[in-house]
């Protein structure tokens, strides 16, 4: 794929995608209607008090830039043309729902009839995602029509929701920045990070405006096997910023970002919903990322199935994986395999046929929107490039084992290739 063509993909990605809502969205999850989460729809309406409009979109990863990483922030637009309506009553309400749990909204937020627009923000990973547009009143319900509009960010550096608890934590790397904000008063945040060497790690949290209201807040507190109790950070939203340090060992640990407590226990809960906070954990044996990175090979193991991989630059390893310059020391596999080999062209004497050079890769890992799988490749040298041979991928392209879990699962057959092998330059 040349340079232009990735350009022209690159451009149609960040093209917003327009949807004229001319018929009644579906009332269901099942019967939405598609959008992206670049894309505005707009001239839609309820047409009662009990009508419910499902948008959908999805975050993808791109099939052409292996180790993509699709996650980053969503900026959400609800708004209604001038002049507003006098009715308090009547208004929309917006949630924003994720497949996996349709029962509790990642964010909620509403627009009365009195007013023209209304925003929110929220940080989203991989997957499939809804809008839910329905009525604030179960009798009276807004006649305008509106107009729903999408503004997104990729970047890894922000929280991935839902973050509620260990198991859905967001990976975060040390010494990098990392923004989120709470959807609710019983919204919390979960990230986690690793050390591959023990350390006095700061955990710094802050925000960019403060407020009036010193009963309203964030709450940080450290997790960690290192850690007998948890130390906790309070961070009032009249205040810009507020550190910890703890002495923390070697392997996951985990910062919970949660609504500030009420001082007095009959005082209401109350959270800074939907402002934007900071969060950074920096450690000084753990060398910074660098603006530009060169290109040094890294070993990176993922923290949950423990095996390790091979990256062109440390800016590639992903976030949440332990990586270093040297092999690691234990017997593990690494994907793609030391073991890989290059066989040059032979030099033959007169009449006889010359071999073409030959690369072999007993072991590459290769993920997409199918799954993780582990692949042996052999390629043929062509020139100054190398590629399969066309006639023979049954030998030179074969899938050796399937990733479904921490377990895996030995297949060894032959891939079927359907789609043109584009030539695999050096």
């Amino acid at each position: 794929m040349n340079r232009t063509t990735l350009l022209a993909l690159g451009i149609a990605a960040v093209l917003p995608i327009t949807t004229l809502a001319q018929d009644d969205a579906g009332d269901a999850p099942k019967d939405a209607k598609r959008t992206s989460k670049s894309g505005r729809v707009r001239g839609a309406t309820l047409f009662s008090a009990t009508d419910i409009d499902f948008y959908q979109f999805d975050i993808k990863k791109s099939r052409d830039i292996p180790g993509h990483d699709p996650s980053g922030n969503l900026t959400v637009s609800f708004s209604q043309e001038a002049p507003p309506g006098a009715n308090p009553k009547a208004g929309w309400r917006i949630d924003l729902f994720s497949e996996e749990d349709l029962a509790n909204s990642l964010f909620t937020t509403t627009l009365k009839e009195t007013s023209l627009e209304v925003k929110f923000e929220q940080g989203l990973g991989e997957g499939r995602y809804y809008y839910k547009i329905s009525s604030l009143d179960s009798e009276v319900f807004p006649a305008a029509e509106y107009t729903l509009e999408g503004a997104w960010e990729e970047s890894p550096n922000y929280e991935k929701s839902p973050n509620g608890d260990t198991d859905s934590a967001t990976a975060i790397k040390v010494n990098e920045i990392y923004a989120g904000n709470l959807s609710s008063t019983n919204d919390i945040d979960v990230y986690r990070f690793g050390l591959e060497t023990p350390d006095l790690v700061t955990i710094s949290f802050s925000q960019e405006s403060p407020d009036s209201d010193n009963t309203m807040g964030w709450q940080v507190r450290l997790l960690s096997p290192s850690l007998t109790e948890q130390p906790t950070i309070d961070l009032p939203s009249t205040v810009l910023q507020n550190t910890m340090q703890a002495q923390l060992d070697v392997g996951t640990h985990f910062i919970f970002v949660s609504p500030l407590p009420p001082a007095n226990e009959e005082d209401k809960l109350k959270a800074p919903v939907g402002k934007r906070y900071a969060l950074t954990a920096n450690a000084a044996s753990v060398p910074i990322r660098p603006t530009e990175c060169e290109f040094v090979f890294t070993y990176a193991q993922n923290p949950t199935t423990q095996r390790w991989a091979t990256f062109a630059s440390p800016c590639d390893v992903p976030n949440g994986w332990f990586g270093q310059q040297t092999l690691p020391e234990d017997d593990s596999e690494v994907c793609p395999s030391p073991h890989a080999s290059y066989t040059p062209p032979s030099v033959t004497e007169e009449g006889g046929v010359p071999q073409p050079g030959v690369v072999k890769i007993p072991l590459l890992d290769y993920t997409d929107e199918n799954g993780s799988f582990i692949f042996r490749v052999n390629l043929q040298q062509e020139g100054n490039g190398f590629s399969f041979i066309l006639n023979d991928l049954a030998n030179d392209l074969k899938l050796v084992r399937q990733v479904e879990d921490a377990a895996a699962v030995v297949v060894d057959e032959a891939v079927i290739v359907e789609e043109t092998v584009e030539e695999a330059t050096e």
